[in-house]
């Protein structure tokens, strides 16, 4: 039985190509003419502005104030190693305020902080804590943070130890912010 349905199905596939290659052709209907909208612009993406200098806040989305304070590169002795050789611990003392008007939910994390460089690749925070990075330390899980409170602690990345960031940016739901690294502030020192 199993071989005559084989040949059968067989017989069928064969049937439906020889109809599908070598039968007359339908001339096909023009078609329809249709007018579609104008494509739309895309969305630009929220930002603060241009960079700004330590110390300076900065409000994003209508809903939260963010300050970065100071940058130590190296910022950690002992610890875990900070990745391949080359790279070293740097932190960043920063700070998020949730406006008392929000009208979204404010959750902070390490994941929505970076350092850009000048070549514009980037140095995410750490992926795991550690008991060495400085303290106090902001929120590395996500935490809520409830309309008109704030969260300031250090974040650590594992960065170039012979590179300065250009900036600590902050980029949360696709909003940028960005604060300059002074020259002092990121001086490497030899270990």
């Amino acid at each position: 039985m199993t071989r005559r349905v084989l040949a059968v199905c067989s017989l069928l596939v064969v049937a439906v190509a020889a109809a599908g290659c070598g039968g007359p052709q339908r001339p096909s209907k023009p078609p329809a003419h249709r007018t579609t909208p104008p494509a739309k612009s895309p969305v630009a993406r929220p930002t603060a502005g241009p960079p700004v200098a330590f110390g300076q806040s900065t409000r994003l989305l209508d809903t939260v104030s963010t300050t970065v304070y100071d940058f130590r590169l190296p910022s950690v002795t002992g610890g875990p190693n900070p990745g391949p050789a080359g790279y070293t611990w740097a932190s960043a003392d920063v700070q998020v305020c949730t406006l008392d008007g929000a009208k979204q939910n404010v959750t902070v994390d390490w994941k929505t902080w970076g350092l850009h460089y000048a070549d514009n690749s980037v140095a995410a925070a750490a992926e795991a804590n550690n008991d060495a990075f400085p303290r106090p330390e902001y929120p590395f899980t996500s935490r809520s943070l409830p309309a008109g409170s704030c969260v300031r602690g250090w974040i650590t990345f594992s960065a170039p130890a012979d590179r300065r960031p250009a900036t600590v940016d902050y980029t949360p739901h696709g909003a940028v912010a960005s604060w300059i690294v002074p020259a002092a502030a990121a001086a490497p020192s030899a270990s």
